[in-house]
């Protein structure tokens, strides 16, 4: 089990890898801020369920990705609860996006929420494919052909959206 000071340690060298993460999920800076201090904090909580035979950031990221799905559902949530819910403004901070990278997000909504899922945390968290496996609960072999095929899909999405028929 960590300390609180080894917490830090570990957990520091994440924190901008994990904003871009929840970011892409979240499409909302500041709801990305919300996930990733929650994170911190569920995390700490959760500290003597850490295996320190196993890699920190994989577990971290683990927990900021459910954190961000329990946003997520919270927010489909309050949607379906409110009369207005037909006609809700795009909730994406617009002016966060630099104009080069509209493409790529519009790729990305367009691929399997697995595909998305795993592209995301594989860059945006910069998780390897150990991390990625724990972060996902699944074998590291499923990891290496899910982002396999993910690469293809959304480069296959890319090239759709620079070349529409």
């Amino acid at each position: 089990m960590l300390d609180v000071a080894a917490y830090e340690r570990e957990l520091r060298p994440l924190l901008g890898r994990a904003a871009g993460y929840a970011r892409a999920l979240l499409a909302n800076r500041h709801d990305a801020e919300d996930a990733v201090q929650q994170t911190a904090l569920r995390a700490w909580e959760r500290i003597e369920q850490y295996d320190a035979g196993r890699p920190f950031r994989g577990w971290w990221f683990a927990i900021l990705r459910n954190c961000c799905l329990d946003m997520l559902r919270a927010r489909r949530t309050a949607r379906t609860d409110s009369l207005e819910c037909i006609d809700l403004p795009d909730t994406r901070d617009q002016g966060d996006v630099p104009p080069d990278t509209a493409s790529l997000e519009a790729a990305l909504r367009a691929v399997s929420p697995a595909h998305r899922e795993i592209l995301q945390l594989r860059y945006f968290g910069e998780l390897s494919y150990d991390d990625l496996a724990i972060a996902l609960a699944i074998p590291k072999g499923t990891v290496m052909s899910r982002l396999h095929l993910a690469r293809k899909a959304l480069a296959a999405q890319m090239r759709d959206e620079e070349n529409p028929q």
